[in-house]
């Protein structure tokens, strides 16, 4: 009886160690506001270098909402040759590329892109893998049903395709935000101190309250401040993406707005 239990205990724990090596195989991280490679590597246990080749990163910098895969290489190379060789179900996200852009490509709308990858923003990084879901190609813009629905009037914003704003400004990379995400805005709404009595008067809707790829603007400094949101949070927090503000012009960087403030700036939808 007892070489019996032995081996049924035997046989248990080398089931469980298969049962636990697929579970890592498979493990998934949702990157959370504080966390870095580093403590994403001490909390499950394995190498920087290793989440790097696995997601293939090639800088240590994560952001908020960013999937990452821990462990399971053999399975991000095969997702990756099949998005490669076949587009298949996962596409692997290359350097400059949008949301709107790859739900062309596949021939899906940017709604369906976003629900079967449980995405609440625009924000996506190179590395990222993302599932392609069974669309019907009923959306080659993606744009449709994203944020807030109004339309602006023809006039003003009619030659919206050209980026007129000075370069590596706010408003220069607010503009090409919208358009990669398939919701253009005029080129004529000049300094961010005017564009959300500009923005009403194009027929967009202003107030208080922030979504997903709508414009953060406020009255700060001397000629005002705009921001793209890249998305809200459950805690009412939004994650917005900028230029010169705290960086450069030309350089793009990620703040995030305690929910406390968040409704003291305008929106525009």
């Amino acid at each position: 009886m007892k070489k019996f239990a032995f081996a049924v205990t035997a046989a248990s724990g080398a089931a469980a160690v298969i049962a636990n090596h697929e579970a890592e195989a498979s493990t998934q991280h949702t990157v959370q506001s504080g966390d870095s490679l580093w403590s994403i590597s001490e909390q499950y246990g394995v190498s920087v270098d290793e989440i790097k080749q696995n997601n293939n990163l090639d800088n240590n910098m994560v952001f908020p909402g960013q999937v990452i895969e821990i462990g399971g290489s053999d399975q991000d190379s095969s997702s990756n040759n099949s998005s490669q060789t076949s587009g298949g179900s996962t596409h692997t996200v290359q350097s400059g590329e949008s949301l709107n852009v790859i739900a062309s490509n596949y021939g899906v709308s940017v709604d369906e892109l976003m629900s079967a990858n449980n995405l609440n923003g625009y924000l996506i990084h190179p590395g990222q893998s993302l599932t392609i879901p069974n669309g019907t190609g009923t959306g080659g813009s993606g744009g449709s049903g994203n944020g807030a629905t109004q339309t602006p009037n023809t006039g003003s914003s009619s030659a919206s395709d050209a980026n007129l704003y000075d370069w590596g400004q706010c408003t220069w990379h607010v503009f090409n935000r919208r358009a990669e995400t398939g919701k253009p805005i005029s080129t004529y709404w000049w300094n961010a101190d005017h564009w959300a009595s500009n923005a009403a008067a194009d027929g967009y809707t202003v107030n208080n309250t922030p979504t997903a790829g709508s414009i953060m603007q406020n009255y700060e400094g001397p000629i005002g401040h705009v921001a793209y949101v890249e998305q809200v949070n459950p805690d009412g927090s939004i994650l917005i993406s900028e230029m010169n503000y705290n960086t450069p012009p030309g350089t793009v960087d990620y703040r995030t707005i305690p929910a406390s403030q968040a409704s003291s700036y305008n929106y525009i939808h």
